[in-house]
């Protein structure tokens, strides 16, 4: 008789996605098992459902106790004493991930040692999520994500489709919609034609109707107004169908990454690309950091400054460029101000998964600490 194994996955869709590699290799390491994904959030219990690594999806509701019962193996995916003590009374022949030793987490090696440097400066790791997931079973390669999506079929000379995700999971993650819409008109003023898709929870209709608000007065190409219509089997099918994906950090970008589509990845404010950034060959990302960032999720900050940092303008010639406009080529600099870079997604020689495509300029203390 084939053994079960549990994963605990508490985080939410774009971690699920993530967590993908680790999931197929967990099929490779216990060949004929059954998987079970123990998790809170809706979106990811919907993800396991449709996925062909998931045997059984478990709904956990925030307030539930631990689990129980005999596995083969326990794969614990987050950071957090709620995840492992969901675990904590299971039999397990094997555990992979952090555990409760009392009242703390008791981690990995590599992981003891990622977080080091993550808590010194999180500009110190340069490791994507999905790479730190996969180091945690024994010979875990990083493959890449998998989403049960295959590109539709696209008439020939049918115009370019661009999708915006316009909305984000709170207001330091959210691109502004002006931005958007001025990112439409520059790529209109470039020549590209082209028809946006807009993408976005229900909670987020009012983004799409301000997007469409804004892009009237310059008589821009009308959007395909989705936010809120889609299934997330839809919205995979949908982004299959898409030439570029242009959003923040938000898990429709990974889904993106997923069925094997270009995305132009805006980060800012907590968000931090090598982190968690677009996973595989193809994308661009464009981090913008502010004096103060990356910030802590959920640090309570007011300002809002970080938001405006990724400016139309460059991120407009990038998705040009990613659109294969002849004119946006260009050499691998790009006239970016302090503390802007733009990486070009794939694996180096040191199997990190990003690789610069410009030459930031130094600030003034940089340029004179080289100097001295």
């Amino acid at each position: 008789m084939a053994g079960r194994v549990l994963v605990v996955q508490m985080a939410k869709l774009g971690d699920f996605i993530q967590s993908t590699p680790l999931l197929a290799n967990l099929r490779h390491l216990y060949p004929g098992a059954r998987v079970t994904l123990a998790g809170e959030q809706p979106a990811v219990l919907e993800a396991a459902r449709l996925s062909p690594l998931v045997d059984e999806a478990l709904a956990l509701p925030a307030d539930s106790g631990g689990l129980a019962g005999s596995f083969e193996a326990v794969v614990v995916l987050n950071s957090h004493p709620r995840a492992a003590a969901v675990a904590a009374g299971v039999r397990a022949q094997t555990w992979y991930g952090p555990r409760l030793a009392g009242d703390r987490l008791k981690f990995t090696p590599a992981q003891d040692f990622l977080m080091g440097l993550m808590s010194l400066n999180r500009t110190l790791g340069r490791f994507n999520l999905v790479d730190v997931w996969a180091s945690l079973l024994p010979g875990g390669g990083a493959g890449p994500l998998v989403w049960p999506a295959g590109k539709p079929a696209r008439p020939a000379g049918a115009s370019l489709k661009v999708g915006f995700q316009l909305g984000g999971r709170n207001h330091h993650r959210r691109w502004p919609v002006e931005n958007f819409a001025a990112l439409a008109r520059l790529l209109a003023q470039l020549g590209l034609e082209f028809s946006p898709t807009l993408l976005g929870s229900s909670e987020e209709r009012v983004l799409g109707l301000k997007y469409e608000r804004l892009s009237q007065p310059w008589g821009g190409p009308p959007p395909v107004n989705l936010i809120g219509r889609t299934s997330l089997a839809e919205l995979g099918r949908t982004l299959a169908g898409l030439d570029l994906l242009v959003t923040a950090d938000t898990g429709v970008m990974h889904l993106a990454a997923a069925v094997g589509r270009p995305v132009l990845a805006l980060f800012f404010g907590p968000a931090y690309g090598p982190e968690t950034g677009p996973y595989g060959p193809g994308h661009l990302l464009y981090q913008a950091l502010a004096d103060c960032g990356p910030c802590r999720e959920g640090a309570g900050c007011g300002r809002r400054q970080c938001l405006e940092l990724p400016r139309p303008e460059p991120a407009a010639a990038l998705a040009a460029r990613l659109l294969g406009h002849t004119g946006a080529e260009g050499g691998p600099d790009f006239d970016l101000p302090p503390g802007h870079r733009v990486w070009r997604t794939g694996r180096d020689d040191f199997g990190q998964n990003l690789q610069p495509l410009n030459r930031p300029r130094l600030t003034e203390a940089e340029a004179l600490a080289l100097a001295l």
